[in-house]
């Protein structure tokens, strides 16, 4: 959820959460940290992330 809110910091943190999972599902070699059960995401899957949207 605090990468999500730094992606969208205005918004809350649930809505932040739901918006990064929704621009995450958007790229296919992304798309399977949509479906994991947690809400944190290991350093490697944070730096994959990184490559594709950006830092924040």
């Amino acid at each position: 959820m605090e990468l999500a809110q730094m992606y969208f910091p205005y918004i809350q943190p649930r809505s932040a959460w739901l918006k990064l999972k929704s621009l995450l599902s958007e790229y296919p070699s992304l798309e399977h940290l949509t479906k994991l059960k947690r809400r944190t995401f290991l350093p490697m899957e944070v730096n994959i992330i990184y490559q594709h949207l950006g830092q924040p």
